[in-house]
């Protein structure tokens, strides 16, 4: 009898090379433990994203640059980022502070979510609550994204609740601002991070 792999929620066959290898190495490093830092802390500040904080890009050819509203686009596949500290320009990467950032359609963003959108641009931590893996896909919906481990679906534009498990636990949403053309963390993180203990 020959075992037949599930289909995947967000049809990773159509996924194309360089997306599989950005897959690849943010999977490896979603094996590493929930807490562990991957450079030295800034002294004097945590390394959660914190008010006035902005984004910097994970990977790719603007890897640790600042995001700005006109990096995101409506039906893009989401930004894995961190947050950068304005003060000494410092990428803040810690596995506890990956954000997956995505821009929705303004109309279909829930009221519960409205205050920590900004622009139609919404920021999750980007820990399934299932199992720790990365939130990598958006969904065909596109107002919802997907974790492709083991296909757990949250709703971006209803501050990360689960449509689709195994996993039980909304996504933390960081509330966004626009300050002088800038994306800035406005608040922190609305709910616990990651799978429960």
């Amino acid at each position: 009898m020959t075992d037949k792999k599930p289909p995947c929620a967000c049809a990773c066959e159509s996924h194309d090379p360089a997306r599989r290898n950005m897959l690849t190495g943010v999977l490896g490093f979603a094996l590493a433990p929930l807490g562990a830092s991957a450079f030295a802390q800034t002294a004097g500040r945590s390394q959660k994203p914190e008010p006035g904080d902005r984004l910097a890009f994970m990977v790719g050819d603007k890897k640790d640059q600042e995001i700005t509203p006109a990096d995101l686009l409506v039906g893009a596949v989401p930004t894995l980022a961190y947050p950068l500290d304005p003060a000494t320009g410092k990428v803040l990467v810690s596995r506890v502070n990956l954000l997956t950032v995505v821009k929705l359609k303004a109309e279909d963003i829930q009221p519960s979510s409205q205050k920590n959108a900004a622009d139609g641009i919404v920021a999750f931590s980007a820990i399934c609550t299932h199992y720790g893996c990365p939130i990598t896909t958006l969904h065909p919906s596109q107002s919802q994204i997907v974790c492709n481990c083991h296909g757990s679906v949250f709703n971006a534009a209803d501050r990360g609740v689960v449509t689709t498990g195994p996993a039980t636990r909304r996504l933390a949403m960081l509330p966004l601002a626009i300050k002088d053309g800038a994306l800035v963390v406005a608040g922190k993180f609305d709910g616990p991070l990651g799978p429960p203990t």
